[in-house]
């Protein structure tokens, strides 16, 4: 751990947000390898959206643990069990046969099966995370350190299809396996290496948690002032620990931290608003069609192995753009931002559909598609990450982060499952994927709604103000 007290808060988000990548990567490579899988085991739309979205079914269950987890074990060791998970996962999907009885069917329950704990691991990490990073950073800077983990959500969806293209590309110029080609040597089939190349993340992440604090608000509310205060010195000086630690203890015995107190009037309502964000963060587009930009493009004329190589730049575009998002969430703050991604967001889904209606081909779907990582780079992906970790108190966080992440879960899971069908409707209705697109513009407008109405400001305040507000308003 570095001995500067002031990379201190920068390095402990920077290890914390791996967690992020691990998540990022898990959920990216299903979008290069499900063009294999739905070769090789010739499946169905059904089949296909279930594969795609199997991992996404752990990430449902994966909060409710990790909220007790979180509360029983500390923020840190939940990212470390989660990662063992990802490496169960990692090993077995590449090779579920390992596990299956042979046939067709067999295997295919034994991948899913594995993804599905692979999805309870980055359920883990979407709770633990995002948390430990919001109880260690400092008001002022909070912002940029939490969107770092949608950085690294990022990044990991980037880093993904890139490993992928590289094992495709190394099979074709070594073992001359070319596209439409289903080899019979395991070691041949490139969707094995793409889930077996994880672990190479997830022995980093953990080798680096090993080495971080815990979260002084955990320690807090386990009774350990003296290590939470040491922690927070750490990170600001021991000025900022003094006046953190008693605003903690103060917090702490008004708070009951009951599953019953969610339902409390003003908890409630944060409640909604987080579920709001969780809705708003997926059905706005992106998060939809992210996991199918390879068939997208392999449908708008592009050779596969090209689609693969494109997912990467699309999301390189979004890593960017994350990083524009990080210089301003504590300078301009969540509302504007939001509002303002949530209205370029209908503009270009709007674009999106048009492109898909006119029949365009090549360049131009690859730039429609590449502009819609302009709203969820900015504001829709990262944001409600940040503020699901921002709104409530501390000993009700984990408890309502985890109610917020699994509804978050549930509306990737839908999305995932209902695109191809979605696709299909449009398809029927217009002749192209267009109205699935114009479906995406309306969303954008309800949540433009939503900041313009309802959405809350987080910028520059404690999380123990942030915790106390819904209460007080309500008094």
């Amino acid at each position: 751990m570095p001995s500067d007290r002031r990379l201190q808060p920068l390095w402990t988000a920077f290890v914390a947000a791996i967690g992020g990548f691990l998540f990022g990567y898990d959920l990216g490579l299903i979008g290069a390898a499900n063009v294999y899988l739905e070769e090789q085991f010739a499946l169905s739309a059904a089949e296909l959206g279930f594969a795609t979205a199997s991992a996404v079914l752990g990430c449902i269950l994966g909060p409710f643990l990790g909220a007790w987890l979180c509360d029983a074990i500390g923020r840190k060791k939940t990212m470390i069990v989660a990662s063992l998970l990802l490496a169960v996962s990692a090993v077995f999907t590449a090779v579920p046969d390992c596990m299956a009885d042979g046939t067709r069917d067999g295997v295919l329950w034994s991948f899913n099966f594995f993804r599905l704990i692979g999805g309870l691991g980055v359920g883990l990490c979407s709770i633990a995370s995002p948390m430990y990073i919001a109880e260690l950073a400092p008001p002022a800077r909070r912002g940029r350190f939490g969107l770092m983990y949608q950085l690294a959500v990022v990044l990991g969806h980037a880093v993904a299809p890139l490993i992928a293209w590289g094992i495709v590309a190394w099979l074709r110029i070594r073992h001359g396996v070319q596209q439409g080609d289903v080899p019979e040597a395991w070691a041949l089939q490139p969707w094995r290496w793409m889930f077996f190349s994880e672990m190479l993340s997830i022995v980093a992440f953990v080798g680096f948690v090993f080495r971080l604090p815990e979260s002084p608000r955990w320690l807090a509310e386990k009774g350990r002032f003296d290590e939470a205060e040491n922690v927070l010195r750490l990170i600001d000086g021991p000025d900022f620990a003094r006046t953190e630690i008693a605003e903690i203890r103060r917090t702490l015995h008004a708070e009951q931290g009951r599953w019953a107190d969610l339902l409390a009037p003003g908890m409630l309502w944060a409640l909604f608003i987080g579920i709001l964000l969780a809705f708003f963060n997926n059905w706005t587009g992106w998060s939809v069609i992210g996991a199918y930009i390879p068939r997208l493009f392999e449908a708008a004329g592009y050779h596969r192995e090209d689609a693969i190589r494109d997912f990467v730049f699309v999301y390189g575009a979004m890593a960017v753009l994350t990083l524009v998002s990080i210089s301003l969430a504590d300078r301009v703050g969540r509302r504007p931002l939001w509002m303002w991604a949530s209205l370029l967001g209908a503009v270009i889904t709007l674009l999106c559909g048009f492109v898909f209606a006119w029949g365009w081909k090549g360049t131009p779907v690859m730039i429609v598609i590449s502009l819609i990582t302009i709203p969820h780079g900015l504001a829709l992906g990262g944001l409600p990450w940040l503020m699901m970790s921002e709104l409530y108190p501390t000993r009700l966080r984990a408890k309502a982060v985890a109610v917020t992440t699994t509804t978050l879960w549930c509306f990737i899971f839908t999305g995932a499952y209902l695109f191809p069908s979605i696709t299909g409707w449009s398809d029927r209705l217009v002749g192209s994927v267009a109205a699935a697109f114009w479906l995406f513009t309306g969303v954008c407008i309800l949540s433009f709604l939503f900041g313009w109405l309802l959405m809350p400001e987080t910028k520059g305040r404690t999380l123990e103000d942030i915790g106390e507000s819904w209460t007080a308003s309500r008094r």
